[in-house]
C-alpha cells in the first residue's frame, strides 16, 4: 500500500515522561507508581511516525528547544525516514513534554507542555508547505491558531487535501473548520466543538454529530469511539468500522496512529472508509503495546494484523 502522495504532518514533537500505576490520584493524593519511562512522543511526531510507517513520505512541520530532549527526538524521526527540514530549533523555548500517568488497565492522563510548538509561525508553514508541494496536509490543533489557518488556506491553495485532528482544546479549531476537508475528533471533543459553537452536542449519537460539524465547514467527520471503532461519513454516506477486540496495554498515541495511518492509506488512493478501517486496524494493535511511538506498527503488521482477523 505504498502512497503516491507526500503528507505533511504537522504537530507537536514531545517527550512524553510515564509513569505507570494501580489508579491515577485525586486532588492531594500521593499514589506510589511502579514503573517510569521516557517515550518519544507529541501529537505531531506520532502521526508522522504513523504515516512513514504505514509507507508514504513525511515531512515534519515542528518544533524544538536546544536541549536533550529535542536532539532526542530529532534524531527519532530522521530513524524513522522523516524529513525534518522544516523542524525549528527554538532558543527561547524548551521542547515540549507530556506528564503521563498509565493506570495498570490501560487508561491514561496526561498534562501537556507546549513549549517550542508555541513558537512556529505562519511563514514557517507556508515556506514549508510551498517547498514540499504535499498531497495531504495532516496537523494537529497543536500549533499557533494564526499558524494553522496560513498553513490551511496555503495548502487549500496549493490543492492539497486538508486533515486537522482537533485536539488539544478543539473549541479553539471551530474557527479554522472552513478550511479544512477532513476533520477527526472523538465524541468528548467533537460535543466540545458544538458548544463551542452555541449547539448542543451531548445528546447527539455519533451519525447526529458528524452532520452537526460538517455544517462549520468540513467536508467529511470522522468520531473516533475507541473500543468502538470509529463512524465518518463519506461524501452523504455514512459509514462505521468496528475495532477488533485485542488486550489493552496502553491507550496511549492510538487516536494519533489513526490519524496517521488514516492519512497514509489515503494517499494510496484508498477511500475515505477504506482508510478510516485500515486507521481503524492500525490504532488496535497499537494499544497491545507499550509507548505512543513505540506501539505503532508499520503497513506490513497491520496488514498481516487483518488477515488473522
Amino acid at each position: 500500500m505504498p502512497t503516491s502522495l507526500p503528507v505533511l504532518v504537522a504537530g507537536a514533537i514531545n517527550t512524553d515522561l510515564v509513569a505507570t500505576m494501580s489508579s491515577a490520584p485525586g486532588p492531594g493524593e500521593t499514589i506510589t507508581a511502579t514503573t517510569f519511562a521516557i517515550h518519544a512522543g507529541g501529537k505531531g511526531a506520532n502521526q508522522a511516525v504513523a504515516a512513514a510507517r504505514s509507507g508514504t513520505k513525511v515531512t515534519m512541520v515542528g518544533a524544538i528547544g536546544e536541549d536533550d530532549f529535542g536532539t532526542a527526538r530529532l534524531r527519532d524521526l530522521e530513524r524513522e525516514g522523516i524529513e525534518t527540514t522544516w523542524v525549528r530549533r527554538s532558543s527561547t523555548a524548551a521542547s515540549g513534554v507530556a506528564l503521563i500517568l498509565v493506570e495498570d488497565h490501560g487508561e491514561n492522563r496526561i498534562a501537556y507542555v507546549p513549549g517550542a510548538t508555541t513558537t512556529i509561525g505562519s511563514d514557517h508553514c507556508v515556506r514549508a508547505l510551498q517547498a514540499v508541494r504535499p498531497g495531504i496536509v495532516l496537523a494537529t490543533n497543536e500549533l499557533p491558531q494564526k499558524s494553522l489557518g496560513a498553513l490551511f488556506a496555503e495548502a487549500r491553495r496549493l490543492g492539497a487535501t486538508v486533515i486537522l485532528n482537533a485536539t488539544p482544546d478543539p473549541e479553539r479549531a471551530v474557527e479554522l473548520l472552513g478550511l479544512v476537508d477532513i476533520v477527526i475528533v472523538n465524541a468528548g471533543e467533537a460535543a466540545r466543538i458544538l458548544a463551542a459553537g452555541d449547539d448542543a452536542g451531548d445528546d447527539l449519537e455519533p451519525h447526529g454529530a458528524i452532520e452537526a460539524v460538517r455544517a462549520f465547514g468540513p467536508g467529511t467527520v470522522i468520531i473516533t469511539l475507541g473500543a468502538d471503532g470509529v463512524v465518518g461519513n463519506e461524501r452523504d454516506t455514512a459509514f462505521a468500522h468496528p475495532a477488533p477486540a485485542v488486550p489493552v496495554v496502553d491507550t496511549t498515541g492510538a487516536g494519533d496512529t489513526f490519524c496517521g495511518a488514516f492519512a497514509a492509506s489515503l494517499g494510496s488512493e484508498s477511500s475515505i472508509s477504506e482508510a478510516a478501517r485500515y486507521g481503524v486496524l492500525a490504532s488496535a494493535l497499537s494499544v497491545t503495546r507499550a509507548g505512543a511511538q513505540a506501539g505503532i506498527p508499520t503497513r506490513q503488521q497491520v496488514t498481516m494484523f487483518a488477515e488473522g482477523l
